[in-house]
């Protein structure tokens, strides 16, 4: 038998941890749950960081290759969290928080603030483009409307085990604000 899942996921520099759920949203079952590392060997996780002494042209050249790479390794790790067997997905809710960075790289480099959010960005994104890529729909749910749902987290951090962490937690909450969303009646 085949059970449709929702899987959600909360991105950080370079990785993410990705949570999937089935059931209903009053009472969300564990699944399964993988880290996605983003980054390969060999590029850096804060392109920003690692372009801000570099000409704009150079700059973005690398910030394009971090961005291919962390979709890449993203749908790789999605689809292998999919392939849990008896898994359908239904949708992946990546977890975001709204920012306010420069619509041009020059500006995004000359702030160190800018730097950190735009690579929040940056992997946000690319999870979200990897879901869709996959075929499967991409949420984006803000952080601020992530449900509490405590006790189905308490009772799903004791089916997944440890570490269930705040990473873990909201990227299950985040799978649980669109685990009824689209549900065939």
């Amino acid at each position: 038998m085949t059970s449709t899942i929702v899987i959600g996921v909360m991105a950080r520099t370079g990785s993410a941890v990705a949570v999937a759920l089935s059931g209903t949203a009053a009472l969300p079952r564990f699944v399964a749950r993988r880290e996605i590392e983003l980054v390969p060997a060999g590029l850096d996780a804060q392109p920003y960081h690692a372009a801000a002494g570099m000409d704009v042209a150079d700059a973005g050249e690398l910030i394009a290759q971090v961005e291919a790479a962390a979709e890449r390794a993203a749908a790789a790790g999605l689809r292998t969290l999919a392939g849990t067997p008896g898994s359908d997905v239904r949708a992946v809710a990546v977890v975001v928080k709204p920012v306010s960075v420069p619509d041009h790289l020059a500006g995004i480099l000359r702030s160190h603030a800018w730097m950190h959010a735009a690579e929040g960005v940056l992997y946000r994104e690319a999870v979200l483009a990897a879901a869709a890529g996959c075929g499967w729909a991409a949420r984006a749910v803000e952080q601020s409307a992530l449900p509490d749902a405590e006790h189905a987290i308490d009772a799903l951090g004791r089916a997944a085990g440890r570490p269930w962490r705040r990473l873990e937690k909201d990227a299950a909450r985040a799978a649980i604000a669109v685990l009824d969303c689209g549900r065939q009646v």
